[in-house]
């Protein structure tokens, strides 16, 4: 029997034998059309095999550069963290200006010297924590650590000489007092975070 080569053309499927034109797909026997059906098939699986390796590839090299992604970083952890890791600076800072304006109050001049200094001191202590993880947090804690210094050092222009008159002093400490307690509030509030406060020493 004589081999038969099969040929695809642009007007039809058929094939053509040694020495014989060629002919239309209307053209062949059954068996003939079953056979190159049976190739199509066979090209069309071999094809198709050929694409899912290669998007198989593809995805598994993908799968594993998802796979080396670092993981998520939850800032609102961190900084509640954070927030709670100053407990012990901010009770002593809440503690030390509530005695000072309690001093300032009852005119207290002796016991207003020493809070000032322990103002300042706690204060120091604030501005040296461990900076909190976002930029807008970090702010607003050196800007109250540095409200709260400013007061304590202008209450203490209250006992070494400055020529400034008592009641300038003091209202200028207690301003200081008032911008460094809003700033921290409001740090609080923004953290979803109690505000701290203390009752003074001198109170009981």
């Amino acid at each position: 029997m004589a081999r038969r080569s099969y040929d695809l053309h642009t007007s039809g499927i058929g094939y053509r034998t040694r020495g014989s034109d060629f002919r239309t797909w209307d053209q062949l026997s059954r068996q003939e059309r079953r056979t190159g059906l049976t190739m199509l098939a066979a090209i069309g699986v071999v094809a198709v095999v050929a694409v899912w390796l290669l998007v198989g590839d593809e995805t598994s090299v993908g799968a594993e550069t998802g796979a080396a992604a670092p993981p998520t970083v939850d800032v609102s952890a961190e900084l509640d963290a954070w927030y709670e890791s100053t407990a012990t600076e901010r009770a002593t800072i809440a503690r030390a200006a509530t005695d000072v304006r309690a001093f300032i109050t009852a005119n207290d001049g002796l016991s207003l010297q020493p809070a000032c200094v322990t103002l300042g001191e706690a204060a120091q202590r604030a501005a040296a924590v461990t900076a909190a993880p976002a930029q807008a947090a970090h702010q607003a804690w050196s800007d109250g650590a540095a409200a709260y210094t400013s007061a304590a050092a202008v209450c203490g222009n209250l006992f070494d000489g400055t020529k400034e008159s008592v009641p300038s002093l003091l209202g200028r400490t207690t301003a200081a007092l008032d911008t460094a307690d809003g700033t921290w509030t409001r740090l609080a509030a923004d953290l979803g975070q109690p505000a701290q406060t203390v009752q003074p020493a001198s109170s009981g």
